[in-house]
């Protein structure tokens, strides 16, 4: 059978695992400046341009490929948007979702008022604006985070403890990303969970991994930088309904809270993606990646199972040591920051089978160091 050609679009450690993924069965190209997936062996050709009409015109008329799988927050919704066209014009199937539900969960207001009018586990929201400061106090209470409804990753999100902090707080975030909530904060700052699930559009779950995010960077808040794979059957559960109402097709990747007194489970948000902790699945046995490429283009070579290996520990080493950097308790945590090695054990930014991931994630590293210092100057 012919290799299908697949083109990644966008950069992050979840296009390293995608390229990992599928690279000895496919031709993988990509559209990035990544410097980690320039120099990456997973990728025959590299495209080291930004994303835009002209950009993409251009390579797809250059050459057919099959599926178009984009990775990264900004990358989804362009492709989304010209989905139809894309698939139209060059006869490429893009692994995208349809606007009206990327709208749908993109908008972290809108989402939440979703999960109310459904009934999925949530946190308490208000909207928050400059005429509904004291009702949204009133509704949400204190402590509590301000979340813009549009932003990547954690950017603006801001705990506040009471109304002098919100009332001083909340007009500089909304004018710097516009709309945003008052939303109920879970107090958890231990774990957190990141569940990843495919649905097809009968509606089935082809295959999920659950893991649990064990250290994050910012501490208490942030990103994981090291996550371990569980099974958890009323997560599977919490998300597969969420999924089910919203009538999803693709992957999906939920972040649940758990409430430590109550024990309740609240999904926070929906990425519309592969995640940047994909490869947790990888090392667990669930190749995400090449189910979307299969359940894409129709290939009925669809291969999932129900089961994966749990207890695989990934870590993201720039990261962990940053949270090494600040954490209080270097020596009392599980899995050990000390331990480096072991058949558990992976990481998301270096791979045995690519050495150049490692001298590329420290001149990568250096790099975004001198670019912060600039700024702080």
């Amino acid at each position: 059978m012919e290799r299908l050609n697949v083109l990644i679009v966008g950069g992050g450690l979840q296009a390293l695992s995608c390229g990992e993924s599928l690279f000895s069965k496919y031709s993988v190209d990509i559209i990035t400046k990544d410097l980690q997936c320039k120099k990456c062996r997973f990728f025959n050709k590299v495209f080291q341009q930004d994303l835009n009409d002209t950009v993409l015109n251009s390579i797809l008329e250059g050459k057919h490929y099959d599926i178009l799988i984009p990775v990264s927050d900004l990358c989804v919704p362009f492709i989304s948007k010209n989905k139809s066209r894309i698939e139209k014009v060059y006869r490429v199937k893009c692994a995208a979702p349809d606007c009206s539900k990327l709208s749908l969960v993109e908008n972290k207001n809108r989402f939440m008022a979703f999960c109310e009018k459904k009934g999925i586990p949530h946190p308490k929201t208000f909207t928050l604006s400059e005429n509904s400061i004291k009702k949204a106090s009133e509704a949400i209470g204190f402590p509590s985070l301000i979340k813009p409804d549009f932003s990547v990753g954690a950017r603006g999100i801001t705990r506040v403890d009471c109304q002098e902090d919100l009332e001083r707080l909340s007009q500089r975030i909304i004018a710097q990303y516009g709309t945003c909530t008052l939303q109920e904060l879970v107090l958890n700052t231990d774990y957190y969970f990141n569940v990843m699930m495919y649905r097809n559009k009968e509606g089935e779950i082809l295959a999920y991994c659950i893991i649990k995010i064990v250290r994050m960077f910012p501490i208490g808040a942030g990103s994981s930088t090291c996550c371990v794979s569980i099974e958890n059957k009323e997560l599977f559960d919490i998300c597969a309904d969420a999924l089910m109402k919203l009538d999803w097709v693709g992957m999906a990747d939920f972040d649940v809270l758990q409430r430590l007194d109550t024990k309740e489970y609240k999904i926070i948000e929906i990425n519309p993606r592969v995640p940047a902790s994909l490869r947790a699945a990888a090392i667990s046995g669930v190749n995400f990646p090449e189910l979307i490429v299969q359940d894409t283009v129709g290939t009925n070579e669809i291969r999932c199972s129900d089961t994966y290996t749990t207890g695989k520990i990934l870590r993201y080493l720039g990261t962990d040591i940053l949270w090494l950097m600040k954490t209080r308790k270097p020596f009392h945590n599980t899995p050990s920051w000390w331990k480096f090695y072991g058949n558990e054990i992976y990481y998301q930014d270096i791979y045995l089978t690519d050495p150049s991931t490692w001298w590329t994630w420290l001149a990568d590293g250096i790099i975004k160091l001198r670019k912060r210092n600039k700024k702080l100057r």
